[in-house]
């Protein structure tokens, strides 16, 4: 286990890691706090279900809208001019719309649409930075098995927070300094040596489908797809489930199980030392993913869902890790922070396909036909992941051929 460990405190070691890593965890933490603050404020302001919807889809559309353009721009300028734009803008923006709430719905509208597009890119950007800085294959792998246990810590710790705020103030003040609490992360970064010196790839071509153009990385899209749509299901799946066996609060707790299973298997899968390529990992992985999704399905009362939450959050952060560690060398040069971009596009899009499916089936079968199509889908990126795992390994083998190999100085 000390060795183990041993794998993460010698990444930190690196000058150039820790930078990012604190700033990163500064400007995501907010991540889940903004979108549940600003779903809280619009309610509180008298505004429906329906209309906060469409001004909750609005952020969303920016989102997935402006991301890539942004992405782009890093891609071809360096990382710090849009980290700083995005800083400044996304609190302005995000404060705009908390005050316009009461007033015209398009300029409400128009100010979430381009708080959710200026989202500071800070995700991306540490995860172009982990594929291309001189890190070894193995340190490689740990800095995206960090990632993937931060993404459960941020799931518990946003919320956390965010009552804290609502317990000083009220919920729009919270989505504003959360906003700026993403302004302050994007800046930071932005200040630290190895996104300063980080070097946009030269692009042999450039055209709409950008790193759309790489096979390998559609695919990989695909596969996140259908990962996220497997987990879209639990929100609606568990508050049925609840209905059932306990109480609404209830939930909180089960998703909180859910991400200490998945901080623990995220620590355990980045303190391996395996030498096998990623793409013969991330079949494995899949069916593994696959397996523990079932295991709600066998669950009776609150404490045996809270084991099998548990044990469904474990798996998910190797494959998480896998998953990012196969974008970055699938990304064609010059791509590499939109194809990150991408990523959560396809996640984004995944959990809203997987929860508009799991509202139809749990409304007519049950909490545990949600489960069940989780199961499903789970079942397709398997066999999905066993067909293109040459193909994958071909990529990342291509990819290292081109790619630093070594060990930056240590402080």
């Amino acid at each position: 286990m000390s060795s183990g460990v041993s794998r993460f405190t010698d990444l930190l070691r690196h000058r150039f890691v820790q930078g990012p890593v604190l700033w990163g965890l500064i400007g995501r933490l907010p991540l889940y706090l903004v979108s549940l603050a600003l779903t809280l404020h619009l309610l509180d302001e008298g505004l429906s279900y329906a209309s906060a919807g469409l001004v909750l889809a609005a952020y969303t559309l920016g989102t997935a809208t402006l991301g890539p353009v942004i992405a782009r721009r890093i891609d071809r300028h360096g990382q710090p001019p849009m980290l700083v734009l995005t800083a400044v803008v996304h609190p302005l923006a995000l404060a705009g719309a908390v005050y316009a709430t009461s007033g015209p719905r398009l300029a409400l509208l128009a100010l979430t649409f381009v708080a959710g597009g200026s989202i500071p890119p800070v995700s991306q950007v540490i995860r172009a930075l982990w594929s291309t800085l001189p890190l070894s294959r193995d340190e490689r792998s740990t800095a995206y098995s960090l990632e993937s246990v931060f993404a459960e810590l941020f799931v518990i710790g946003g919320p956390l927070l965010l009552s804290v705020l609502l317990a000083l103030g009220d919920s729009g003040t919270a989505a504003v300094v959360g906003g700026v609490l993403s302004g302050l992360g994007g800046l930071g970064l932005a200040t630290t040596r190895a996104s300063r010196q980080w070097k946009a790839e030269p692009v042999a071509r450039r055209d709409l489908l950008g790193a759309l153009r790489s096979r390998p990385l559609l695919i990989l899209l695909a596969l996140l797809t259908l990962s996220a749509l497997c987990l879209g299901v639990l929100n609606l799946a568990l508050a049925a489930f609840v209905e059932d066996h306990g109480s609404a609060g209830d939930v909180g707790l089960l998703l909180g199980a859910s991400g200490v299973g998945g901080a623990i298997g995220g620590l355990w899968f980045g303190s391996r030392s395996g030498t096998s390529p990623k793409g013969r990992q991330l079949p494995v992985a899949c069916a593994a993913f696959t397996l523990a999704a079932a295991a709600p399905l066998l669950a009776w009362d609150f404490w045996s869902m809270a084991v099998a939450m548990a044990m469904q959050g474990s798996s998910i952060a190797p494959l998480t890790a896998i998953l990012y560690d196969l974008v970055g060398s699938a990304a064609l040069p010059g791509t590499v922070s939109e194809a990150f971009t991408w990523v959560l596009t396809a996640t984004t899009t995944g959990g809203a396909v997987g929860s508009q499916l799991a509202g139809a089936l749990i409304g007519r079968f049950g909490w545990s036909a949600g489960f069940v199509l989780g199961v499903l889908s789970g079942c397709c990126a398997t066999l999905l992941a066993f067909a293109v795992s040459r193909r994958l390994v071909a990529a990342t083998e291509e990819s290292a051929s081109r790619a630093p190999d070594s060990v930056a100085e240590h402080p």
